[in-house]
């Protein structure tokens, strides 16, 4: 079992090694996720063409018995120049959002790449230490070896030992499992393909106790209320385009008629112009009106979430962190020299085997609580920066 725990370990720490701002770069360029937030802004640049173009002429022949027997006339519609600044105008709004959607999938992305790679990280931390607790166990297996032939101790506790080093290589076995799939969970995110191993290398207290948006006082405009502030400034647009639609649609007529013995060719000039006499577009400007009003209305309550998120990321940041010092500075040391000394007080027979059992345990569970509290700063962090719509 011990030759397993061995190998697997060693599996565990060979392989393509890769940093956090490496993975980051890897899954912006190979995960189908941001080839699909590059396309919405190119489906929404298109969108803003179609907004600005100018609709065609409509061609007429006809043909009759008698003279003039053909007619040729063009008519080309002018309406669209009353409502070509406001549909453009929603176009742009359409492309902002575009670009919203578009930093939120990226900005998701991140999140999930930054949570995967510490929480391989996490994984082999889990295990490193497990290592470490199995191997302590396994000498003190030897110790009460010498101990019992030396006639110091009794059997019972020589099988209590044992006992205890049986259960440090169950934790062993469970951290490597969880570990392996934390690296699996890995390259799933940054779409490696290679048969070897990835294998992160950062510290799982990176960015504790220093500079981080939490403390960054020049907050840009977050993606998920940007797109809000673009949906309203469209609908608003749209209301004023369905406005100006009121004026009846004018259209342009020109043409000319010929054909028959002793007859001229005629050119014609004019225009056309629609008959108001079922609907003068208020239906229209009704529904756009409120679907406007319904717009600004969640602009305001997306600004008014995003403070509440961002107060609470900021919080659960600063907690975790602190947390995360407290365990890392001054739990963790101590419970190593607490189990240093117990062992040694046991080595001179100046304890029993309980207090070795008690300090072990205490020190196993000191060091799970920092290495969760490390990852939990490690996602608050990620989430704050996934919330304020950053890469970096």
């Amino acid at each position: 079992m011990t030759v397993i725990s061995i190998l697997l370990t060693a599996s565990l720490q060979t392989g393509d090694t890769l940093t956090l701002e490496q993975a980051l770069e890897r899954a912006r360029a190979a995960r189908p996720q941001a080839l699909v937030a590059a396309a919405v802004v190119a489906r929404a640049r298109g969108s803003h063409r179609i907004a600005g173009i100018v609709p065609n002429p409509t061609v007429q022949l006809d043909t009759y018995e008698e003279p003039p027997t053909s007619k040729v006339a063009v008519t080309q519609p002018l309406s669209w120049i009353l409502r070509r600044s406001a549909d453009r105008a929603a176009g742009r709004a359409a492309i902002d959002r575009a670009r919203a959607d578009s930093g939120l999938i990226v900005a998701d992305l991140g999140r999930e790449v930054r949570r995967s790679f510490y929480q391989a990280v996490a994984g082999a931390e889990r295990l490193r230490n497990a290592s470490a607790l199995r191997a302590i166990a396994d000498s003190l297996v030897r110790l009460v070896e010498r101990r019992l032939t030396a006639g110091d101790v009794s059997a019972l506790e020589r099988d209590q030992v044992a006992q205890e080093a049986g259960r440090a290589m169950q934790l062993e076995s469970v951290a490597t499992e969880a570990a392996r799939i934390g690296y699996s969970n890995l390259e799933r995110a940054v779409a490696w393909s290679r048969p070897r191993r990835l294998v992160p290398t950062g510290a799982l207290d990176a960015g504790l106790g220093g500079a981080g948006p939490a403390r960054d006082t020049t907050l840009g405009m977050p993606p998920r209320l940007a797109g809000a502030i673009a949906d309203s400034a469209a609908a608003a647009a749209r209301l004023r385009s369905a406005r100006l639609a009121q004026f009846p649609p004018l259209s342009f007529r020109g043409g000319q008629e010929w054909g028959g013995q002793g007859t001229t060719a005629n050119v014609f000039v004019g225009f056309a112009i629609a008959a108001p006499l079922w609907s003068r577009g208020r239906e229209l400007v009704a529904e756009a009106a409120g679907a406007s009003a319904a717009a600004a209305g969640v602009a305001a309550e997306a600004r008014l979430e995003l403070d509440a998120r961002l107060a609470e990321a900021r919080i659960r940041l600063e907690e975790t962190e602190r947390r995360a010092v407290v365990a890392r500075d001054s739990l963790v040391p101590a419970s190593r020299r607490i189990r240093i000394g117990t062992v040694r007080l046991y080595e001179q027979g100046r304890t029993g085997i309980l207090p070795v059992f008690d300090a072990l345990r205490a020190e196993r569970e000191v060091t799970q609580s920092m290495i969760d509290a490390l990852l939990a700063f490690q996602e608050a962090r990620a989430e704050l920066i996934a919330i304020l719509g950053r890469w970096e």
